[in-house]
């Protein structure tokens, strides 16, 4: 069985890495693609900070909101995010700004390894960081458990999201996706909200969860984060469809 080695402040210092690291990829292959004016690019970036705080806060409460609610605990409140609720919050945020400024050109692609990099190293964090986390998997007895300190086995449900992110990310370097602006950035968000919706079946609620947890709300049989992956795997769907086959002009 593997361990845990590290905690919250090794945490701290990958997920610190993980924003520094993706911000720098973004920005230099960004210079290379096409390039909104000055105030309309400081709109599209606080679309997409503020829509990610959003996402990222809203998904989270509603994925503890039963014990939300009955703990009545602000700072409980206050803590915790997720990441697919950034993701989407985000790239909701850019297109109501883009239709808002009229801007129809695709900002997307140089955003994949940037997001990619941030996620392989903020998992990396995660997986390291013990029980607390609450990224955790289910008890299991396969031969690579991963004991986050409380005795117990688990799915190390961090990694396998490191490994499914490199794959979505190399699977994406198609040709065809290359070569359709925003296509590569839609096909790995949708691959993404298919790797959170099969994971969340590796975490409780479908499992045991440790005694520090917030329970996780099931909603008609699953995780908010799994309604969210569908949803938001549905709408980067039809966005891919429509980057790789954009109407003709009238």
């Amino acid at each position: 069985m593997w361990h845990s080695l590290a905690g919250p402040n090794v945490h701290f210092v990958l997920e610190t890495a993980a924003y520094l690291v993706g911000a720098r990829i973004y920005w230099r292959l960004a210079r290379h693609g096409p390039q909104a004016p000055v105030e309309d690019r400081l709109l599209l970036l606080g679309g997409a900070v503020l829509g990610a705080l959003l996402g990222s806060k809203l998904l989270h409460l509603m994925e503890h909101l039963p014990a939300l609610l009955e703990r009545n605990d602000l700072a409980l409140w206050l803590g915790g995010k997720s990441v697919l609720g950034g993701f989407i919050g985000g790239t909701l945020g850019v297109e109501l700004v883009k239709r808002a400024v009229g801007w129809s050109r695709s900002t997307g692609d140089p955003w994949v390894p940037a997001l990619a990099a941030g996620l392989l190293i903020g998992r990396l964090g995660c997986q390291l960081s013990g029980t607390w986390d609450l990224t955790y998997g289910s008890p299991t007895r396969l031969p690579w458990a991963w004991d986050y300190g409380d005795g117990i086995g688990r799915h190390p449900t961090a990694l396998y999201e490191i490994v499914l992110v490199g794959l979505a990310l190399l699977a994406t370097r198609q040709r065809a996706l290359v070569a359709s602006p925003g296509a590569r950035f839609a096909a790995f968000l949708l691959l993404y909200c298919a790797i959170r919706f099969v994971l969340e079946f590796c975490k409780p609620p479908f499992g045991t969860s440790a005694p520090d947890a917030l329970p996780v709300a099931r909603y008609l049989y699953l995780s908010a984060i799994q309604w969210a992956a569908l949803c938001g795997g549905a709408w980067y769907f039809a966005l891919l469809r429509r980057r790789l086959h954009p109407a003709s002009p009238t």
